[in-house]
C-alpha cells in the first residue's frame, strides 16, 4: 500500500489541475471582502474586522470553493486513469480498484487540509493588506482552526461525489457543478432536522460555526445529527469503494470468458 501511495504522490507533482484549488481559495477572501465594498453604504458592516473576515471565508469555502475544487480535482485524478488509458496497466500489477481509489482519496484528503492551511495564510495576508483591525492570537487561532477543520469535514462530505464522477469518464466538471449547487443549497434549510443533518451544513456545525447570520437558521444546531449527516456520506463512500471492487471482479470474469471463447474458436477452426 505504501508503494501505491508513493506512486500516487508522484503523479500529483505533474497535475496542473491542482492550481484550480489554489486559485479558487485565493479568491475567496477577496470575494468576501470585496462584497463589502460593492454594496450600498447602509448595508455595509461598520464593524468588519479580522474575525468577520475569517467567518466569511469559512462560510464561502464550505459553501462554494471547497466543494468545487475538491470534487473537480479528486474526480479528475480518478478519471485520468481511463482518459490516459493507464488503468489497464495498473490492473495488471495487480492492484485492486478499491486500493487505487482509496490511495487517491487519501491524497485528496491531505491536499484538502493543505488547502485549508493555505486559505488561512491567504486570509491573513488579505486582511493585513486591506488594513483590517481586530487581529489577535485568539482570533487567528480560532478562525484558522475553523478553516482547516471545515476543509476536512467538507472533504468527507464530498468523497462520494469524487468517487461517482471520477468513475464516469469526463464527468468531473459536471461533478464540480453539482457540488456547487449542493453547497449552495445550505441556504434553503433554516431549521429543524434538515438544517443539522444536511451534509454540507453538518460540515460547518461540526467545526462550531454559527450559521444563523449566513443561512438564517432559526433553531440551534444538533451536533449529533451533524455527525450522522457526515457519517452517512463517509459510509456511502465506503460502499462505493466496495462496489468498485465488485465491478473489477465482474470485468475480469468477462475478459477471461471472452478470452476462453476466443481460444476455443481458434481450436475449432484448427480442427
Amino acid at each position: 500500500m505504501w508503494n501505491l501511495l508513493k506512486a500516487e504522490l508522484l503523479k500529483l507533482r505533474r497535475c496542473q489541475i491542482l492550481w484550480v484549488g489554489l486559485v479558487a481559495l485565493a479568491l475567496c477572501p477577496l470575494v468576501q471582502y470585496g462584497s463589502q465594498l460593492i454594496v450600498e453604504a447602509e448595508y455595509r458592516n461598520p464593524n468588519y474586522d479580522f474575525s468577520t473576515l475569517f467567518e466569511n471565508v469559512v462560510w464561502g469555502n464550505t459553501q462554494m470553493f471547497f466543494p468545487i475544487s475538491l470534487v473537480m480535482i479528486g474526480s479528475w485524478l480518478i478519471d485520468r486513469e481511463s482518459t490516459h488509458d493507464t488503468l489497464k496497466n495498473i490492473m495488471t500489477i495487480p492492484v485492486s480498484m478499491p486500493k487505487m481509489l482509496g490511495a487517491k482519496l487519501f491524497w485528496v484528503g491531505i491536499f484538502a487540509v493543505l488547502l485549508g492551511i493555505y486559505s488561512v495564510g491567504v486570509t491573513l495576508i488579505t486582511g493585513l493588506t486591506v488594513g483590517l483591525s481586530g487581529l489577535t492570537v485568539e482570533v487567528f487561532f480560532h478562525g484558522g482552526t475553523q478553516i482547516v477543520l471545515a476543509a476536512l469535514t467538507t472533504y468527507l462530505v464530498c468523497m462520494p461525489l469524487i468517487l461517482i464522477f471520477g468513475q464516469i469518464r469526463g464527468a468531473y466538471l459536471g461533478g464540480s457543478i453539482l457540488a456547487f449547487f449542493l453547497g449552495y443549497s445550505m441556504l434553503f434549510f433554516k431549521g429543524g432536522i434538515l438544517a443539522s443533518i444536511y451534509p454540507f451544513s453538518a460540515a460547518l456545525i461540526l467545526v462550531g460555526f454559527d450559521m444563523s447570520g449566513y443561512a438564517g437558521t432559526t433553531t440551534a444546531p444538533n451536533p449529533l445529527l451533524a455527525v450522522i449527516g457526515v457519517g452517512i456520506m463517509v459510509l456511502w463512500a465506503v460502499l462505493l469503494l466496495l462496489m468498485a471492487s465488485n465491478k473489477k471482479e465482474i470485468k475480469s470474469r468477462k475478459q477471461a470468458n471472452s478470452k476462453g471463447k476466443g481460444k476455443r474458436a481458434v481450436r475449432r477452426k484448427g480442427r
